[in-house]
């Protein structure tokens, strides 16, 4: 061998180095940590373990020796394995060249400089180590100027990479330190990186959607259409809109919005995806009591404009049919008169051919039937004007922009209002009955927000009854309405005859989007608008009782103090 320096010394100043595998763990104990730079010597030829120990000793390294590679390969697999590795090519048990491709191949999650040692100079080996996975090669006899040049190179290369991996665990942390989800895909749509964000969102860890497409991780979403827009955003290299993307979570319906970023390598290619976003359900949910308050705004003002271009014609014809009863009531007794004068002897032969003119003209209209069915007709027709000024004046007090701060207001007056213009949706499956408390005080109230409350309860309880009775033909159910005062609070009760709610559902109906109705039917809002309203709004109390077979009854307590509204808000 070439080596330089007095041998003899190196054999004094080395340490002992165990030679098997056994003397090795037991040198380094179960719990030992190696030192960072510490160098497993591999190799069945004792005077290379020998002669290389010393030289590494000299130069400040830690070493692990071992004699063959069943040795070195429990060794570089254990925790906090050695950071280089010096294999001898031939050792009996496993090559140098297998432990490398072992190793390479995933058992072990640390890198592992690997120098292969060959005592043939052939070009053949070398290329057959540098494919197993190895970084370098030295040749026998062992040149000490070249080994310690490449350990030096070793050192720098692990520097790098342990930079590199401080790096990436730094930006790890820094991913998974934002809240929002961010997930990588590769081209064809496989996860690459799912942060805790999207982990918490979608209540799937990293270890279950890495490596796996959007169809197989196992949430409730339209995967097809996330893959489409993947693909689209992957050949046109541009970021897509936002993308509001339902989704399924423990039987909640949620939503999150996405938007989807190209990843582009060094030389400008799309090799995959950044998808950024959140759950936006609260937003949404907000975004929506907006927009149907707009609407309810828009059509309470288009409501009340179409009550007063009704109301007007309803005026005169009401003034008109209340005119024709009091004539009729008035030429009544002349009719009787007149129609006497055909049964009297005397003016019948005085005035024969008056009277005969007469009857001819009666006989063809059926004077007798006018004379009965005329009354109840106008009487009829005044009540259905009555009918129509009461819907009119609803629709006006309903749709009249109220405060948006608590006011005293008659809840039993804003509750027969509401009821009065729900009346297409319950008067068909159902009768609706009112029992209101006449000695109930004003209650300090948001009267619009009340009256939509009211309403929704209302509409579900005719939803409700539907489902049981059909279209009513064979029979309606029952609504009603009572209001009473309850220890210091004014109760609203609204009792249906429906099917009922299941008791393992009843504590989820003010969720926001859950419903138990077909798509298309409901969308799962009333109810938590209602509940935000009473609860956050006005300081109060909503729940239910509900018996399946036997109906629902949704109950309300709004405060009678204003100071105890306020200090309930929110």
């Amino acid at each position: 061998m070439k080596i330089s320096g007095d041998f003899a010394d190196l054999k004094r100043r080395k340490r002992v180095a165990p030679h098997c595998s056994e003397c090795a763990e037991s040198a380094m104990g179960p719990e030992a940590v190696p030192p960072k730079r510490s160098v497993l010597i591999a190799d069945d030829d004792a005077i290379f373990r020998t002669v290389a120990s010393g030289l590494l000793d000299s130069w400040s390294y830690d070493c692990v020796v071992v004699h063959d590679g069943e040795a070195a390969l429990k060794v570089l697999t254990r925790d906090h394995p050695p950071t280089i590795a010096i294999l001898d090519w031939q050792m009996p048990k496993f090559t140098g060249t297998e432990i490398c491709q072992k190793i390479r191949g995933g058992q072990c999650r640390q890198y592992i400089y690997f120098i292969l040692v060959s005592a043939r100079d052939a070009r053949e080996d070398s290329l057959e180590g540098l494919r197993s996975g190895a970084d370098t090669y030295i040749n026998k006899p062992l040149d000490a100027e070249e080994l310690r040049a490449k350990l030096e190179i070793a050192k720098r290369i692990l520097f790098m990479e342990e930079s590199l991996r401080d790096i990436q665990a730094e930006t790890e942390l820094f991913i998974n330190s934002v809240p929002s989800i961010l997930i990588g895909t590769d081209t064809a749509g496989r996860i690459t990186r799912w942060n805790q964000g999207a982990g918490k969102v979608f209540g799937v860890d990293e270890a279950r959607a890495r490596g796996h497409t959007l169809s197989e991780i196992g949430i409730a979403w339209n995967p097809a259409l996330l893959q489409a827009e993947i693909d689209r955003v992957v050949a046109a290299g541009a970021t897509s809109r936002p993308l509001q993307l339902p989704f399924g979570l423990a039987d909640r319906q949620r939503v999150a919005e996405l938007t989807l970023h190209p990843l582009r390598s060094h030389l400008d290619v799309v090799v995959g995806v950044v998808i950024v976003g959140a759950d936006v359900t609260e937003r949404k949910v907000l975004e929506d009591q907006v927009r149907q308050s707009q609407k309810l705004e828009a059509i309470g003002q288009l409501a009340a404009g179409i009550a007063h271009e009704i109301n007007t014609p309803v005026q005169f014809v009401s003034h008109n049919v209340t005119f024709f009863k009091e004539s009729w009531a008035k030429l009544l007794p002349l009719l009787a008169c007149t129609r006497s004068l055909g049964t009297t002897p005397t003016m019948q032969a005085a005035n024969a051919q008056v009277l005969t003119g007469f009857w001819a003209a009666a006989q063809p209209i059926d004077l007798e039937y006018l004379m009965k069915e005329i009354p109840p007709a106008i009487d009829e027709t005044l009540d259905g004007l009555q009918r129509i000024s009461k819907i009119v004046r609803a629709m006006k007090e309903f749709s009249h922009p109220h405060s948006n701060q608590r006011l005293d207001a008659d809840i039993n007056a804003a509750i027969q209002t509401t009821v009065t213009v729900s009346r297409s949706e319950w008067k068909d499956v159902a009768d609706l009955e009112t029992e209101f408390d006449p000695n109930l005080p004003l209650v300090p109230c948001i009267v619009d927000q009340l009256n939509q409350v009211v309403l929704n309860i209302l509409v579900n309880a005719a939803h409700a009854i539907a489902d049981v009775v059909g279209d009513g033909s064979n029979g309606k159910g029952r609504i009603t309405v009572r209001t009473r005062m309850v220890e210091g609070f004014a109760e609203i009760a609204i009792s249906d005859t429906g099917a009922g709610i299941p008791p393992e559902i009843q504590g989820r109906v003010f969720e926001p989007f859950f419903t138990t109705k077909e798509l298309g039917k409901g969308t799962g809002q009333g109810l938590a608008l209602a509940h935000s309203i009473i609860v956050n709004q006005h300081g109060g109390r909503i729940w239910l009782e509900s018996e399946p077979g036997r109906g629902t009854v949704f109950l309300i307590r709004l405060p009678l103090a204003p100071a105890a509204a306020t200090a309930g808000a929110g």
